[in-house]
């Protein structure tokens, strides 16, 4: 967007004084932001990633900075590189990771249901329709210093999950030879239930208590967003109709799209209508739970397999490593329920409330506006919508913000003579596990001999063939097709369904432990990540082979 909106807006002439090398989190703000969830992101992620990293102090990265840019956010890296100072980091990370590893204290989830979901029940109590202007501002405040704690604890615990991951990757290299795209290893971190896959169990329970209460046909035969108004009408879908609001009420809080002040389904439930009709359609077992079997089998003699081949000496420490390593997968799916789908669900609907009585008050023309504008603005009108027109500043905006949806921004800023190489170079010095392992992971290796006509780095391994179905917004996610292969900039957790249609996946951005990455290798798709181009070069409709042993896509109808 045109101009400059927030503090954290990139300039050019400080921001690339102060580091060369500046990522866009591609996985998070692609399309990309509205100007308030930019600013929400970068306020309160900055702050408690940074936070998070001073507590954690991994040897190499000092700190992460983040800095908006035509509705997308950069990173930029701060490496230590002073042979002191990693030295004292160096034995502050081991000090501080000791009780993830030694002593098994890789208790994550418990302290977010400890520490978040009290906070949580509190404000989804706060009556915001008979709320004053005054309560419902300090509302928000209260939102902001709930999402403020959330992004340390999301951040520590990634650190404390993640960094033994790339230990143990470094471990397996150094003894074994093979790192995170080997199909062995990836079977070590394989196999594992999370929070997100117990949802869509309890989605696949839903449908069949539909299909026991004699509801499929209603289901089949009407459109998803009918399909609560036809189910009041019957004592049976009356009946059911409590058990799918007690699903909302508890994990309804998720969005289709996963970083952006969207609808969620307690707001708007057809995405989870449209779910549960999968599930019916497909008439069978929850087949996430057949695949694990075998993953888990596969994991259990890769793991004997592999512990065999370590020396004797090293094999308490690598069985340890192994152990923590193996909470990655875990983690990287179920932080998203107890983090962002709560913090970022509760503030829209408050926001969204506060749309509500300035477009009534013909300040903006609809709620969804609110969105356009930043906390300072809304602040300075809240008492008084009625005197503001607010219509041309959100004009400006969102004509600047489609402007930026039609010109993807780039996925990364160099200063004067760094080179993209640089940034593989960066990212493995930095040894940081967010940016390095999920949100972007290494560069693909070209490999000219093999005339692909796109590359990427191993997600999951194997070779799949069949139709593109390239999906740019959520609401491409109908067009997919039984046996299609998913093209996307990158996925989240509400996307999951999708794979039990799909036989293969490409995406643009990603690492090991992004979220097409593990769910991938449970659902045991082949998946070609990091391919950073994949949704520009391959268009919906053409047949393509993932050969994710070999990193490259082949299009096979030109």
């Amino acid at each position: 967007m045109e101009g400059k909106l927030t503090h954290l807006d990139f300039d050019a002439a400080i921001d690339f004084g102060a580091t060369g090398v500046w990522l866009q989190d591609s996985s998070h703000c692609v399309p990309p932001w509205t100007p308030l969830f930019g600013w929400y992101w970068a306020s309160f992620c900055d702050f408690g990633g940074c936070g998070a990293m001073e507590k954690i102090s991994q040897p190499f990265a000092k700190a992460l900075v983040m800095r908006l840019n035509n509705g997308g956010v950069y990173y930029g890296f701060f490496a230590a590189t002073d042979e002191d100072e990693v030295r004292e980091r160096e034995a502050k990370f081991r000090e501080v990771m000791r009780p993830y590893l030694v002593e098994g204290g890789n208790n994550w989830e418990q302290v977010f249901k400890d520490e978040l979901l009290p906070e949580y029940q509190r404000l989804k109590k706060f009556a915001l329709k008979e709320a004053t202007a005054h309560e419902l501002w300090l509302h928000v405040e209260d939102l902001f210093a709930v999402t403020r704690k959330m992004w340390y604890l999301h951040i520590f615990w990634m650190y404390a999950t993640w960094c033994p991951y790339v230990l143990f990757e470094r471990l397996t290299q150094q003894l074994l030879g093979i790192g995170d795209t080997d199909p062995q290893f990836l079977e070590l971190v394989t196999g594992f239930d999370n929070k997100n896959f117990q949802i869509e169990r309890r989605l696949w329970l839903l449908s069949k208590q539909a299909a026991e209460l004699g509801l499929k046909n209603v289901f089949m035969e009407s459109k998803p967003q009918d399909v609560v108004s036809t189910l009041q009408d019957s004592e049976s879908g009356a009946a059911w109709l409590s058990h799918f609001r007690e699903f909302i009420d508890e994990d309804g809080w998720r969005s289709q799209r996963r970083a952006e002040f969207a609808p969620t389904w307690k707001e708007e439930p057809t995405p989870a209508i449209e779910v549960i009709k999968l599930y019916l359609r497909r008439d069978g077992e929850f087949d996430l739970d057949s695949q694990r079997e075998g993953a888990v089998q596969r994991r259990l003699a890769a793991e004997q397999d592999i512990l065999s081949k370590v020396p004797e000496e090293q094999r308490g420490w690598f069985e340890t490593l192994m152990k923590a390593a193996q909470q990655s997968g875990p983690y990287g799916e179920g932080h998203s329920y107890y983090c962002e789908d709560y913090c970022f669900g509760l503030t829209r609907r408050a926001f969204v409330e506060i749309g509500r009585r300035f477009a009534a008050a013909g300040a903006i023309d609809s709620s969804e506006d609110i969105f356009f504008l930043l906390p300072d603005e809304i602040r300075k009108v809240l008492f008084v919508p009625d005197r503001y027109d607010l219509r041309a500043i959100i004009r400006e905006r969102r004509t600047d913000w489609e402007a930026a949806c039609e010109h993807p921004n780039p996925p990364f800023m160099l200063a004067e003579g760094v080179t993209p190489d640089d940034i593989t170079k960066n990212l493995i010095q930095m040894a940081d596990p967010i940016f390095f392992k999920a949100l972007m992971g290494v560069l693909p290796q070209v490999r000219p001999e093999l005339e692909a006509d796109l590359y990427g780095t191993t997600g999951s391994p194997g070779i799949a063939e069949g139709i593109a179905r390239v999906v740019v917004s959520d609401s491409d996610l109908a067009t997919i097709q039984p046996g299609d292969i998913l093209v996307a900039a990158t996925t989240a957790p509400s996307w999951t369904p999708v794979f039990h249609l799909i036989k293969g996946a490409v995406i643009d951005r990603g690492g090991s432990l992004a979220h097409a990455a593990i769910v991938s290798r449970e659902f045991g798709i082949p998946l070609l990540i990091n391919t950073l181009e994949g949704t520009q070069k391959i268009k919906s409709g053409q047949r393509i082979r993932v050969d994710a042993d070999l990193g490259a896509v082949f299009v096979l109808d030109k």
